[in-house]
């Protein structure tokens, strides 16, 4: 094992970024969230912490407020955290001390391969679910898999006359998931949209962008799934389903679709969560397992500042 307790902040500006993806890339936890095209989008004017040449590399997503600067989770990215590649050992503890010197809050997500250790410190954390298949196996071998709710489900659906079909009409799946989703996430602003319709153009660009949707006989939307891949991870970004869709099982013939489409190649399906239960049930029937990430809290901030940010 490699092991460095060398650590180096760097602004934006500083930050090799050919050097940062390719630790992003070789990572042994690679997501795609870290990687700079995604970064530069969702927080302009993220910083860095990086070991020697870059064989790990950290995130910094901050903000300021009332002149105090903090760490926070940018929307749809939903694990950040310590990146590092093969043969590395972390140097988390002074990582950990280098944060609570110089932020005073954080609220983030790390990634699932954080470790334990974090639940021993002076933080607040919890876990996120994530929930992941394996398509590296056939088709039928996923889908014996499938949980038995989910099989009735998928026969009922196929009653409907549904069409499965590629689109590049990446907007359209924005626009729908704002207008069926957007209420629930007021956290979520107009300009977390725009970002991310930054990204899905960058991705759609580079050939990294998978969208799919299921039209009824009549050529009605009934649902639609935006995914980015980065070669390992098919990631499922935004997937909405139509009132019209929740009746016929739409959702179960497109998620079905996609595991059927690239099973079979060395790829993780990343449905991205989640923590309500109905849509944790949902993800389970498809015999996905939970990767889970953690969220972190810290608050050291000076009072009264510290009391509306509890």
């Amino acid at each position: 094992m490699q092991t460095s307790s060398f650590i180096q902040f760097l602004k934006n500006k500083e930050i090799d970024k050919s050097r940062w993806d390719d630790c992003i890339m070789q990572g042994a936890n690679t997501l795609i969230y870290a990687r700079t095209f995604y970064l530069n989008h969702i927080s302009t004017d993220w910083n860095a912490l990086v070991g020697a040449n870059y064989e790990w590399v950290l995130p910094l997503t901050n903000r300021k407020k009332y002149g105090v600067s903090y760490l926070y989770q940018p929307a749809f990215a939903q694990q950040l955290g310590v990146f590092f590649k093969p043969g590395v050992t972390v140097p988390y503890k002074a990582i950990f001390d280098y944060l609570q010197q110089h932020y005073k809050f954080w609220e983030i997500n790390w990634n699932y391969a954080a470790p334990t250790e974090l639940t021993d410190s002076p933080h607040q954390v919890d876990f996120g679910n994530n929930f992941i298949i394996d398509l590296s196996a056939s088709y039928e071998t996923i889908a014996a898999n499938y949980h038995n709710d989910l099989v009735k489900n998928l026969k009922r659906s196929n009653r409907f006359r549904h069409f499965y079909k590629t689109t590049h009409e990446f907007n359209k799946s924005i626009e729908l998931y704002k207008q069926y989703y957007g209420k629930r996430m007021p956290h979520v602003k107009e300009t977390d949209y725009h970002n991310f319709c930054q990204i899905s153009a960058y991705a759609a660009e580079n050939e990294i962008m998978v969208c799919r949707e299921v039209l009824n006989e009549n050529n009605e939307l009934m649902a639609t799934a935006l995914l980015l891949f980065d070669g390992k991870r098919l990631y499922n970004l935004m997937n909405t389903t139509t009132e019209a869709g929740r009746i016929t099982g739409a959702n179960h013939f497109l998620l079905n679709a996609i595991i059927e489409e690239f099973s079979g190649k060395k790829v993780i399906l990343d449905f991205e969560g989640s923590d309500l239960q109905g849509v944790k049930n949902f993800y389970e029937k498809f015999g996905a397992v939970n990767q889970p990430y953690f969220r972190v809290k810290y608050n050291c901030l000076p009072w009264p500042l510290k009391l509306f940010k509890r």
